[in-house]
């Protein structure tokens, strides 16, 4: 302790803690040793906590635009943070100003942070097409979006060490609420992303005139929002959410302690996408579809996923998420076990007609196939004396979602390698 605490003092504050002779010290020396330490050691915190630099974001809604303006506070004494390079197209963005130096370069926009700070503000256009239909949306009096649109990705040049402390306001017309994945946005809330060392808001978003429903599940918080006037089914949403999501969590523990599921108007993307903590879904979809399987629950299984599954495994991801949408379904009564084996029939005849393999992408057929290849493996692990729940939830909570992983996991589990994965080593 006394060397740990020398070793600190001397780094941080220049002190040189006496040459003790060959004998040791006496009492009075080493509690003399103690005081300084004990002195100058909030130095030391000082100079850890200096790398630290603050990231303030704020969003003015302005529905009469159909566009929102943003501003970038970055708040630091020592130059923490030097560069931001945004991927950030003039076609949507755009009205570029601020401090320190901006240039655009293509569809990037560069902005060196002056060295006590500044600030960066801009103008985005919320409406986006996906295809036929939007992905983000703005009406007189709502919008759905993805935070990702307002703070677009950047690389970041900053000290070594350097960490970000980030906080979001959102802010538009009198009346409007806004419900994040970090939580309701009417104040400034924090954002947090142990991942990076620059927080950046992401995940889907509702603003303007909501129904808002709210409940605790156990541990998690589950808001569901969407446009009033909308045909969004607030409450059947939460009421599915409430049936099957105490025999998710028991089999994906990493699911997030905060859930939004958002709707939009039937103009907007005609399925479900999920993001960080936060989900959209079409108005329009159901529940649960005719041959059994549910959009909704696919998507809460991918918000288990604490990273994205590595380049070529999209199959993983896509099969785990369709096959514990029924296994799901099925725990909670939701289908019979008869239906249940429908659906896999069901499965099987679309991978079979339109050719599905393992793949990544993972297009529907492909996902059919791997549904099917997880079906298999779990009877495998289930004969064994285990089954894939004791896989799936460390494979989801690690760092790596990828063949080697599932594998390595899988042969841990049975005690010797995979039939089944074995059976498709090739990839098909």
């Amino acid at each position: 302790m006394l060397r740990h605490c020398r070793t600190v003092n001397q780094r941080a504050s220049g002190y040189t803690a006496p040459v003790f002779d060959s004998t040791g010290c006496n009492m009075l020396r080493c509690a003399l040793l103690l005081v300084v330490a004990t002195i100058v050691t909030p130095s030391g915190v000082a100079a850890a906590t200096s790398a630290r630099y603050g990231v303030h974001y704020q969003a003015e809604f302005q529905p009469e635009a159909h566009g929102v303006l943003v501003h970038i506070d970055i708040r630091q004494r020592k130059g923490q943070l030097r560069l931001l390079d945004f991927n950030a197209p003039a076609s949507r963005y755009g009205e570029f100003e601020g401090d320190g130096t901006i240039r655009r370069q293509g569809d990037r926009l560069v902005w060196t942070v002056p060295r006590t700070g500044g600030r960066l503000s801009y103008r985005v256009g919320v409406d986006h097409r996906r295809g036929d239909a939007y992905d983000a949306r703005m009406g007189d009096n709502w919008a759905v979006l993805r935070l990702d649109d307002l703070f677009p990705p950047a690389r970041v040049r900053a000290r070594a060490g350097a960490e970000s402390h980030a906080t979001l306001s959102l802010s538009g017309p009198p009346g409007w609420s806004f419900e994040t994945g970090y939580g309701p946005s009417n104040d400034t809330i924090q954002v947090a992303n142990p991942d990076r060392r620059f927080d950046r808001p992401v995940g889907w978003m509702a603003a303007g005139e909501l129904g808002i429903r709210r409940d605790k599940l156990g541990e998690r918080r589950v808001s569901v929002a969407g446009p009033t006037g909308e045909s969004f089914r607030r409450m059947d949403i939460l009421a599915f959410v409430r049936w099957t999501l105490p025999q998710l969590v028991s089999v994906l523990p990493s699911f997030p302690e905060r859930m939004l599921i958002v709707g939009g108007s039937d103009d907007m993307w005609l399925g479900a996408l999920s993001g960080p903590n936060a989900i959209y879904l079409h108005p329009g979809r159901p529940l649960i579809s005719e041959n059994g399987t549910s959009t909704l629950l696919h998507e809460l299984v991918h918000a288990a996923m604490t990273v994205a599954p590595e380049h070529g495994d999209d199959w993983i991801a896509e099969g785990l998420a369709e096959y514990y949408s029924l296994a799901v379904l099925t725990r909670s009564g939701g289908i019979s076990g008869r239906r249940y084996e429908r659906s896999l029939a069901s499965l099987k005849e679309w991978a079979d007609r339109d050719g599905g393999h393992l793949a990544d992408p993972s297009t529907g057929p492909d996902t059919a196939y791997a549904t099917l290849l997880f079906r298999d493996l779990d009877l495998e692990l289930i004969s064994a004396g285990s089954s894939l729940d004791a896989v799936v939830g460390p494979l989801f909570a690690g760092d790596q979602i990828g063949r080697a992983r599932l594998e390595e996991l899988v042969e841990a589990a049975l005690g010797r390698p995979s039939r089944v994965l074995g059976a498709v080593a090739g990839g098909s």
